[in-house]
């Protein structure tokens, strides 16, 4: 899950690096993946069995799930702030809190609810610190929150879905999945596919292969192992790593509030690594 937060946290800023809008680079992350995702499908002995019908439901579940999560998340990081997106998608362990326990039967530890909401706090110092920024915008904020709620609904879904699934196939079909979904939404909006030039493919690639795949195959992975409480709040160190990154990289401010919500959720998500190890 470590190593997945650090790709993720990177992803968000080599998507807004790409001139092209977040549609085609939503569409090339996915499909520059996945040809090479059914060759090493259909290559590696772990995977070369047959495709089961729950494999076909899950895939068909979540890939839509997850076709909307890049659908808002690619087009809101073209319209506002990396650290808006970021840190508002970062309030999915409040979504998750209140589902988690009637779903899976997963209950977290009081202190770890505690420095949850300790880290939301956090969170919520940083957006609020963004607005107004010159990259901010409100049509933005909007498709970030959609988005937000798109990521929660396919988090918890693959959680359930992995329970009958195993994660490569998995991560393969859903990927397919949403990869139909964002090529229709390409050509129902009328997108410029041949917009993507010179170092621009060289960030598609790297998407494909390090958060797009590799990203997700981890944390689907890590689902078997890991709470999705614990998951959910490991994920809040993506937004700072996003943040930081696109102040380094993409000359976007960061207000002193920004920062300081940016270390509460850090020292958050420490204490609550802690407590599960605890456990």
């Amino acid at each position: 899950m470590a190593t997945c937060v650090v790709l993720w946290g990177y992803s968000a800023v080599a998507i807004k690096m790409v001139a092209a809008s977040g549609l085609v680079t939503a569409f090339y992350r996915l499909w520059l993946a996945i040809p090479a995702l059914w060759v090493l499908l259909r290559l590696l002995p772990a995977t070369r069995r047959p495709l089961t019908g729950a494999w076909a439901r899950g895939c068909l579940v979540g890939g839509t799930l997850f076709g909307l999560h890049q659908l808002f998340f690619f087009t809101a990081l073209h319209e506002t702030s990396v650290a808006t997106v970021a840190l508002t998608g970062a309030l999915q362990p409040a979504l998750v809190l209140l589902v988690a326990p009637f779903v899976f039967g997963e209950r977290a530890r009081p202190r770890a609810i505690g420095w949850s909401v300790v880290a939301l706090g956090g969170t919520a110092i940083s957006v609020v610190a963004a607005a107004g920024s010159p990259v901010w915008s409100l049509a933005g904020d909007l498709l970030a929150i959609a988005n937000l709620f798109a990521f929660t609904a396919y988090f918890l879904a693959s959680r359930w879905i992995l329970f009958q699934v195993a994660p490569f196939e998995y991560v393969v079909g859903m990927t397919t999945v949403s990869g139909l979904m964002i090529a229709l939404a390409c050509v129902v909006t009328g997108q410029d596919l041949a917009a993507p030039a010179g170092v621009d493919w060289l960030i598609l690639a790297s998407l494909a292969i390090g958060p797009g795949t590799l990203g997700h195959v981890l944390m689907n992975w890590s689902h078997r192992f890991v709470t999705a409480f614990a998951i959910s709040i490991l994920l809040l160190a993506v937004p700072v790593l996003a943040a930081v990154g696109a102040y380094l990289w993409l000359g976007e401010p960061l207000a002193p509030l920004q920062v300081g919500g940016g270390m509460i959720v850090l020292f958050a998500i420490g204490c609550i690594v802690a407590e599960q190890s605890e456990t």
